[in-house]
């Protein structure tokens, strides 16, 4: 995915909760990526707009303004992102949600809690990282 030589993957990360966010940038510039961070759909749409390159996606479902599922929606139908991959990292642990996330085109799901590792491996399978 990294077609750039040179330039380190970028992500996304729209989740409204502080500690979420913090810990998963965290855990990804411990990889060598590089992470821009939004507090709702809403921010995330925003920060896509003013991104030339994103690489990956990774959302929460509840956060207001604009949930997961409209801010995946909106990414689907996009020009530039969308085929961008989009991980749902999500406290919904319903099969409902889950279903519904991977038919309008996530192509991941996490539940919280989490932990580093699963992100990493999720991460991994979509990015090139080590």
């Amino acid at each position: 995915m990294n077609k750039d030589l040179g330039r380190k993957p970028v992500v996304l990360i729209a989740d409204d909760s502080s500690t979420v966010r913090k810990f998963v940038s965290f855990s990804l510039k411990a990889h060598n990526l590089d992470v821009i961070t939004a507090v709702d759909g809403m921010d995330a749409l925003e920060k896509l707009s003013q991104t030339p390159v994103v690489d990956l996606i990774i959302v929460d479902l509840n956060m207001p303004n604009m949930d997961g599922f409209e801010f995946i929606e909106n990414v689907r139908g996009s020009d530039t992102y969308g085929n961008v991959p989009i991980i749902i990292l999500s406290s919904e642990r319903g099969e409902q949600s889950k279903q519904r996330g991977l038919s309008i085109g996530a192509d991941a799901y996490i539940e919280k809690p989490f932990d580093a590792k699963n992100i990493k491996y999720q991460v991994a399978k979509f990015l090139n990282i080590d």
